[in-house]
């Protein structure tokens, strides 16, 4: 359920999304990386909305960004739930990870961390011989831990699911109290997750999901997108507006 009498906080309309339906948000130092639930496509804008560069990823109603181990990362939220790893500069695809229970739960927000916290990568599987070994298919991935960790806001279940950003392997997964989760960007050690019914926004224990904190936003219908800068401005992304806010 969610808590009436929490405190609000008012954003205000920075500029448009630089396409149709904003709906993924990452901020780096150069402005916001912003991905499009209509055309697929992914922006980097500057802190004014000037279009710096973008590239078409494969995502299909592409809901979610995050950028870390040199890539930009891009949720797609179909069936299956899956997630590609591009090329920040070019865009090319170079990788796609099925989520854990692909066919159930969606995928809205992406958010990209290292291992740490006391979290490790699990073991990489003992090596097999080959099957055809004149037609070697080469190896699967990089091998676990290479690539940092990403964690998944999941609102069909209920959970965000902590995965291994090279292989997928399932690291952990915490409960979320509400329906609609969506973007999320760490405070801290915890993560900051909102949920869009109705603009609430929890601060989690990325341990076990206790809520440390809840607010509201207001002045944005629809509260999708989400991310901290380097200065702690909050951006929200409103795919039913195509508005990306700022709390300042």
């Amino acid at each position: 359920m969610v808590a009436t009498g929490v405190r609000t906080v008012t954003a205000r309309v920075a500029f448009k999304g630089p396409a149709i339906q904003v709906n993924g948000l990452e901020a780096v130092p150069e402005g916001l990386w912003v991905s499009d639930q209509q055309n697929n496509r992914t922006y980097l804008v500057d802190y004014h909305g000037k279009v710096l560069s973008s590239f078409r990823s494969p995502a299909r109603n592409a809901s979610g960004t995050a950028v870390g181990a040199g890539s930009v990362w891009v949720a797609s939220n179909v069936k299956p739930s899956m997630v590609f790893r591009h090329d920040p500069t070019t865009g090319e695809c170079l990788a796609a990870l099925h989520l854990p229970n692909a066919t159930e739960g969606g995928v809205h927000g992406i958010l990209w961390r290292p291992f740490e916290l006391g979290v490790a990568p699990l073991p990489a599987p003992p090596k097999a011989p080959e099957l055809f070994p004149t037609a070697h298919g080469g190896a699967l991935n990089d091998g676990p831990g290479v690539s940092g960790t990403l964690w998944v806001t999941r609102p069909g279940t209920l959970v965000i699911d902590h995965i291994d950003a090279e292989t997928a392997d399932v690291l952990g997964q915490v409960p979320f109290p509400v329906t609609r989760s969506h973007g999320l960007y760490w405070e801290d050690d915890t993560l900051v997750v909102v949920e869009t019914n109705h603009n609430h926004v929890y601060r989690l224990d990325p341990k076990d999901g206790t809520v440390l904190d809840e607010w509201r936003i207001a002045g944005v219908p629809e509260a999708h997108a989400l991310t901290r800068d380097a200065h702690g401005r909050v951006w929200i992304g409103d795919a039913s507006t195509n508005d990306i806010s700022v709390i300042e």
